[in-house]
């Protein structure tokens, strides 16, 4: 009798592991690709806002200086996330986290009413006696190292033109809870340069890819 009911508890036992096991595996994902511009073909589709100039031999959608663009998107298909991919460059003598006449420079994204970015960027030098600290990859007032997580670097648009590093380049992924049939984001900045004759000149941002992906987990 003892027997039979130790065999019960083991076969019980091994039941509810083979349950959880099954549970904890990771959901496969479906994905398919909604949108995706690369800006190479004078193509706006579904922006709003957007306007293209040819910086260092490629198009691109900018630059933007207390400005950006919209892109609008309609019939979705079924989906549980959205994974928005764009290259974002960031030209000239963005000040990060600095205050007074020369920021904080803020960037955003939103989706619909929800700010999913808001985020300082600066491309100062950083050295014992000067450092003008980034809240990038973390959300603004956190404080990094410029020119954290920049993917590369192009010369400058304006104010640092004769610089090879005087764009900083990032490759940013980010991956929201959605499953609504639409999308309305929002891209654009809130520079501050009070200082400078010429604020467009003195710091800008463009993209140059934007990718957006519907994510389904089965």
């Amino acid at each position: 009798m003892a027997s039979m009911l130790l065999n019960g508890i083991k076969a019980t036992f091994f039941f509810l592991i083979l349950i959880l096991l099954v549970k904890c595996q990771p959901k496969e994902e479906l994905t398919e690709v909604i949108y995706a511009n690369q800006f190479d073909q004078s193509e706006l589709a579904n922006i709003e806002g957007g306007k293209l100039f040819d910086f260092n031999g490629d198009w691109v959608i900018g630059p933007y200086n207390r400005g950006g663009f919209n892109l609008d998107l309609s019939d979705i298909p079924k989906h549980d996330f959205l994974e928005v991919t764009f290259t974002l460059l960031l030209h000239d003598s963005w000040d990060g986290n600095a205050g007074g006449d020369d920021g904080p420079d803020r960037w955003y994204m939103e989706l619909h009413d929800a700010r999913i970015m808001d985020v300082t960027f600066s491309n100062s030098p950083c050295v014992s006696t000067y450092c003008l600290f980034q809240s990038y990859p973390d959300q603004f007032p956190d404080f990094n190292d410029p020119k954290t997580g920049a993917s590369y670097f192009l010369p400058g648009l304006c104010h640092r033109a004769d610089l090879p590093d005087g764009t900083s380049v990032y490759q940013i992924t980010k991956t929201i809870a959605h499953t609504s049939k639409a999308a309305f984001f929002r891209f654009y900045d809130r520079l501050v340069q009070t200082n400078s004759g010429a604020p467009a000149c003195d710091e800008s941002w463009s993209m140059s890819s934007l990718q957006v992906k519907a994510v389904r987990l089965k």
